[in-house]
């Protein structure tokens, strides 16, 4: 018998909904299908509580004739611009003597999105986690801009190899390409024949000219003539201690000054560069001394920028950022990824958002398993006992976190008054106040420190006065590790 999920989330939305289809249902149809998809369960009422709410089937009186009623106002134009779900996506469940109806929400194909209401593209909604929201103007520019095909193709007139290319830049990566393929006759191939083989010069078939496209502009040009066409473009990679220091120690950017890249090509090589000099061979963790581990984080790494520069929406006004920490490294990409969080660690091949670049990467041996990025980096740091990478998209930017620590590491991050409690927390997952009174000095004290923690979502509370219970919060990256490893079992089988 299926139960109802614990709590409302990116992917779940609970509402009462009594005689009648409550009207914000909509909203959520549109924010589920222009995000990640979703399921809407009617007849389920929320009780809020402090810090945090549950969620009580109540059912409603009369399911099927409100399935009748969302399937008419489906196929409505005037209600939504597409017909979105259909009857086969819509159930009742039976849950504690109750009919609760359940209506699963696929996500768009890109080219059907945005999905909105009321013949009104600006009432459109994109999920932010429990929350729908009313997309931006630019959320819904970037959302338009992925409807259609990507830009690499395109061809640029009045742009030349010698004018508008950093030669050095096309020769380094030729002799990426010649190292990766063996293929010495690369070696005395003219510039111009080369970009052509590789797909980068194309044949206009308007005037029979042969150009440049984009992606050979964005991969080799020089700064001043990429910005003549994407004005905005900046990569930009700093490092620093932590996020919260103000000044960085050292960075790496893209503009027109000599000692600075040009390019994606120029950028990925120096930071390329720096990365080995950051990452020691015999990366040390928690005691655990390999020769390959700092190796085999370098390449997590590498896979995560090659990912970052791969998937970046170049038509954006926001910068491309690499943050490199002490603890972490944070990829920030503009524009949404093409596929879910969930896929973006299984073995699977990617949809990529530039599609020529993505082509040059892989030919050269750029970013060792671009296209399955995701799963190498997540495979690397689980065999290395690191904390679960962690990544969230939406409309407009793409966020991948690798941490370089693991559990114990993050730890001792907290404040010491916390460790005891989280520990405790962390092996039960389920404890009352007297499992933890011996932790503190009096009651008030230990108030004040599960209060600290829950305000910073590493627990939650549920019950109140003596049928209170503690436990992790499902931002807690305990909890997170896992929920991972226990869908990851489950991919497993079905795998097998």
């Amino acid at each position: 018998m299926e139960k109802l999920p614990p709590y409302e989330d990116i992917y779940t939305e609970f509402k009462e909904s009594n005689k009648q289809l409550t009207k914000d249902l909509w909203e959520t149809v549109s924010a589920f299908a222009n995000t990640y998809g979703g399921n809407i369960y009617l007849g389920v009422k929320e009780i809020k509580h402090d810090n945090y709410s549950t969620f009580i089937p109540v059912g409603i009186p009369n399911a099927k004739k409100q399935i009748t009623d969302f399937l008419n106002n489906i196929k409505n134009k005037g209600k939504i611009s597409s017909h979105i779900v259909h009857e086969n996506d819509i159930s009742i469940l039976h849950i504690n003597g109750k009919e609760i109806v359940k209506i699963c929400v696929p996500k768009a194909s890109y080219t059907e999105r945005p999905i909105y209401l009321d013949h009104n593209i600006k009432h459109t909604y994109i999920r932010e986690g429990t929350r729908d929201s009313e997309a931006t103007e630019e959320d819904l520019k970037a959302i338009i801009r992925d409807s259609e095909p990507d830009d690499n193709y395109d061809l640029l007139d009045n742009f030349t190899i010698q004018d508008d290319l950093k030669l050095t830049d096309i020769q380094q990566y030729k002799a990426n390409l010649i190292d990766n393929t063996g293929d010495t006759t690369l070696i005395d191939t003219p510039i111009n024949k080369f970009l052509y083989d590789i797909g980068l010069i194309r044949k206009d078939r308007k005037d029979g000219q042969n150009k440049l496209t984009k992606a050979a502009l964005l991969l080799f040009g020089k700064f001043n003539s990429i910005t003549d066409i994407y004005n905005s473009f900046m990569l930009d990679f700093i490092i620093k201690n932590s996020p919260l220091d103000p000044n960085y120690t050292d960075r790496i950017y893209t503009s027109n000054d000599k000692e600075t890249p040009d390019n994606i090509f120029g950028f990925w090589t120096a930071v390329s560069s720096k990365l080995e000099t950051l990452i020691n061979n015999k990366f040390d963790i928690s005691g655990m001394q390999r020769k390959d581990s700092g190796k085999k984080l370098l390449i997590a790494i590498r896979e995560g920028l090659a990912n970052c520069l791969v998937h970046a929406d170049y038509q954006s006004k926001s910068p491309t950022k690499i943050s490199f920490f002490k603890n972490q490294v944070e990829f920030l990409n503009p524009g949404e990824m093409l596929i879910s969080p969930a896929q973006f660690f299984l073995p699977s091949d990617s949809k990529t958002r530039n599609d020529l670049i993505f082509q040059s990467f892989i030919k050269a041996g750029i970013g060792e398993h671009t296209g399955s990025g995701g799963y190498t980096i997540s495979k690397t740091t689980s065999d290395l006992e690191l904390r679960k990478p962690e990544i969230e998209t939406s409309p407009q930017k793409t966020k991948l976190v690798l941490w370089k620590t693991n559990e114990e590491d993050f730890l001792k991050t907290m404040p010491k008054e916390w460790q005891s409690t989280y520990k405790i927390i962390s092996n039960k997952l389920v404890v009352a106040y007297s499992d933890l009174s011996h932790l503190y000095k009096n009651r008030y004290q230990g108030r004040k420190i599960l209060k600290s923690m829950e305000d910073a979502g590493l627990i939650t509370q549920e019950g109140e006065k003596k049928g209170t219970k503690y436990l992790l919060s499902p931002r807690s990256p305990k909890l997170k590790k896992m929920m991972n490893n226990y869908i990851q079992n489950i991919q497993k089988s079905f795998l097998n």
